[in-house]
């Protein structure tokens, strides 16, 4: 099982925790086993089938093990952490330096360069992607974060199944909503960087969760969760007909408020990302 690092221990403990009581299974970190390097971008496909004998069409989230500039064993996985196409590499530990050398030097080619986790966040931000520790923890729920559609209520038994078919039936009470500040102009005003207050109609109804810039938006964006002022659940009317502001360092900006991506953030993403090698060591 791969873990996000802000998760690890987390997901460890939860997994020791429901472990089987007959002793079947047991459980291992290999973290520093493997590290990990993500290759981004539109020309992500063609860069590494240069490295790599196999066919490497892959369904999302699906992975397979290959060979890459002859480092063996290296798990290809068909998955990034900013909305573009690309791949998670997961090397092993002493094959990692060759392979980033590697990937470095064919790229020249593709105008490949490192990035930094900055980077990668405020890629995902204009694609309405939420940030682990930020805008998700461990009592938010896909029903409240937008995700309800990765939700299988048709299996017979998971946990924690009958809290959210009660949140289908009955609704939310709070909603994460993207929020594209308007008029707050990058270059003179203090930028979104979290727990800015969300007012709705004037009325206070949350503090934004995370916030970057989105780069073919050219604007200040941020991720809140927001509550109805009188306890009611948070319907998708609710949020689309407010008229919303964002106090920033306590001058008030205007704000537009999505559930879903702005058409413009998804159909004109890939011009503005340049195929890109990020870097992590995972």
């Amino acid at each position: 099982m791969v873990s996000p690092t802000s998760q690890q221990t987390r997901v460890f403990e939860w997994m020791k925790n429901h472990l089987p009581t007959k002793h079947s299974i047991t459980l291992s970190d290999v973290t520093s086993k493997y590290t990990v390097i993500n290759v981004v971008g539109p020309k992500a496909k063609h860069l590494l089938s240069e490295l790599c004998d196999e066919d490497i069409n892959l369904h999302p989230f699906s992975y397979k093990r290959t060979d890459i500039g002859y480092a063996s064993d290296v798990k290809l996985m068909g998955f990034t952490h900013t909305g573009e196409p690309g791949y998670c590499l997961y090397i092993p530990s002493e094959y990692a330096l060759h392979v980033y050398q590697k990937i470095m030097t064919l790229g020249k080619d593709y105008n490949a360069r490192d990035v930094g986790m900055f980077t990668q966040r405020y890629m995902r931000i204009e694609k309405f992607i939420p940030f682990w520790a930020e805008d998700l923890n461990s009592v938010t729920t896909p029903f409240e974060s937008g995700s309800a559609y990765r939700v299988k209520l048709d299996k017979n038994y998971f946990i924690g199944k009958a809290a959210l078919q009660r949140q289908k039936d009955q609704g939310v009470q709070k909603r994460l909503v993207m929020f594209v500040a308007e008029d707050l102009d990058p270059d003179t005003d203090v930028w979104l960087w979290g727990s800015e207050p969300i007012y709705r109609n004037d009325q206070f109804v949350g503090t934004i969760t995370s916030a970057g810039y989105g780069f073919t938006m050219k604007k200040l964006i941020g991720l809140g969760y927001i509550r109805h002022p009188d306890g009611l659940n948070v319907t998708n009317d609710f949020v689309t007909e407010g008229v919303y502001t964002l106090d920033v360092a306590g001058h008030r900006f205007n704000a537009s408020a999505h559930i879903y991506p702005p058409m413009s953030s998804v159909q004109v993403a890939r011009p503005y990302v340049p195929q890109v090698v990020t870097k992590i060591i995972g």
